[in-house]
């Protein structure tokens, strides 16, 4: 677990200069692109992404599952990796071939003023879907690996830096817009290009034509579980969407409703920045406990997983929401929405989180097909939920079925875990993380405030973490949190 928890920091902070620098291109491009433009080019990246986690087919899930069980070069681990390479590439072949036969009733879900964007770009969504699949399906190989920071650092620096460019030769008219959604999808091929080189150079990344090495019952038990991982797959990424994707098509202001959604949504993604990192760092420890069936270890990895998480995703609710009011004057004029958006969202996630890893932990057991039922369940609540109230509270609509339908499936998460794996992620160490955040939160909301929001915000910031860190210290709701800190002040460095 320390050299989980080592790596868990390495790729949160490549996570976050990833997440300052996604910042960057929120604010950019709410100040070069007027908020049509702007919300379709948020809509077709969110498409992608939906169709690339679809169309990945639960593979890459498979593929960082099922390598652990055959020795690298084995003729089984190269043919699992072959077909993990190739399937998502024909299946995307296939889908677009519906796509275009579909064009005119998929146009016809727009309002009529975002129609000529949807047309003139049709083409492109399929190559995007493609390239993000790839970069999906790598990038979790290299997880599988133990290769988090450089995948991290891939992702979510390099891949930032080159979008800024493309925004600041669009702002400065160096570019057309056409010419930035073009970048803005062939942008993939560098991240694609970089996690291959680095995945040539790992051992089990090994190719085989032969196809049919594996038995006939291992190869039914493969392509169950990849069957069921790729609607889990498709069903988790509806969750993280579903709402961004009904506001153009359900909102009475059409794309232009986009934007706010977005910022209020990417100020969110800050809580989910250390969630992730550990999540990543946390898995491949887990799946191999789950394949010896090692019952104190995964007890072990996932409730010590879980306090620093909830922890860590704490620190970012109370920095977020302390100084939103520093964020709406930051933005431009028409973006004062966020406010209320941020917090509707904010408060459904942090019940999301206290959850812990138990999305992991049923996927990797024998309930898996649980965790999809219940993820049906929320992607039919959101719909339902959002199809109500976006009609009527427009982007505040989104985020309040969102959040009724997070807590509603955290719930049962919930108690599905607690009944069929006998653990569960709230204990008396969650108590204390709790009242550590509580009086941290009033610290930093009674703060005075500066009129200049850089300066608010870093003091604010500052404040609010400072007195979370020395609570932390003298309750103690964390083993490895002890353990980290008391290693920076014995060896003088973060890791």
């Amino acid at each position: 677990m320390g050299v989980v928890f080592r790596q868990s920091v390495k790729s949160s902070l490549a996570t976050f200069a990833g997440a300052f620098l996604g910042a960057a291109i929120i604010y950019l491009s709410t100040y070069y692109l007027p908020k049509q433009e702007l919300g379709f080019r948020n809509i077709l990246t969110n498409y992608a992404v939906l169709c690339g986690q679809i169309l990945v087919l639960g593979l890459h899930n498979t593929m960082a599952v099922y390598i652990h069980r055959y020795p690298p070069g084995h003729e089984k681990s190269r043919a699992l990796v072959s077909i993990s390479l190739v399937l998502p590439a024909f299946f995307t072949v296939v889908a677009s071939l519906f796509y275009f036969l579909l064009k005119s009733p998929i146009i016809s879900f727009f309002k009529p003023e975002d129609i000529p964007f949807i047309q003139q770009y049709f083409l492109w969504l399929p190559i995007f879907t493609l390239l993000f699949a790839y970069s999906t399906l790598l990038e979790t190989y290299l997880v599988s690996q133990l290769k988090v920071a450089k995948a991290t650092f891939i992702r979510e620096v390099l891949l930032r830096i080159f979008n800024i460019v493309l925004i600041l030769l669009y702002g400065f008219n160096y570019i057309s817009f056409s010419v930035l959604i073009y970048g803005t999808v062939m942008v993939y091929l560098i991240p694609i290009v970089l996690l291959l080189s680095i995945a040539w150079k790992t051992e089990a990344f090994q190719f085989s034509s032969r196809w049919n090495v594996f038995p006939k019952e291992e190869k039914k038990e493969i392509v169950h579980f990849t069957w069921y991982h790729s609607l889990l797959g498709a069903t988790t990424i509806f969750m993280g969407m579903l709402d961004t994707l009904m506001i153009p098509t359900l909102s009475i202001n059409g794309l232009r409703s986009v934007p706010v959604y977005v910022v209020s949504v990417f100020l969110i993604s800050f809580l989910m920045i250390p969630y992730k990192a550990m999540a990543n760092s946390t898995f491949a420890l887990l799946a191999q406990a789950f394949q010896v069936n090692d019952k104190p270890k995964i007890y072990d990895i996932f409730m010590r997983s879980s306090a620093n998480i909830f922890i860590a995703t704490g620190a970012m609710f109370l920095m977020i929401v302390c100084n939103l009011h520093n964020a709406a004057k930051i933005l431009p004029a028409g973006y004062e929405g966020i406010e209320t958006i941020v917090v509707i969202l904010a408060l459904g996630r942090m019940i999301d989180m206290v959850t812990g890893m138990n999305d992991h932990v049923l996927s990797l057991s024998k309930y898996y097909k649980m965790s999809f039922y219940i993820s049906v369940l929320l992607v039919i609540m959101m719909v339902a939920f959002n199809w109500w109230l976006i009609p009527i509270y427009d982007a505040n609509g989104a985020a309040i079925g969102t959040t009724l339908a997070l807590i509603i499936y955290n719930l049962l998460k919930l108690i599905l875990v607690k009944r069929h794996l006998q653990i569960q992620p709230i204990n008396r160490n969650t108590g204390l993380i709790v009242l550590a955040g509580l009086v941290a939160f009033i610290v930093g909301y009674l703060l005075p405030h500066n009129p200049n929001p850089f300066v608010d915000a870093a003091y604010r910031s500052l404040s609010i973490l400072l007195v979370y860190a020395v609570l932390l210290m003298f309750l103690k709701p964390s083993e490895d949190l002890n353990k980290y800190l008391k290693s920076i002040r014995q060896n003088k460095r973060l890791f």
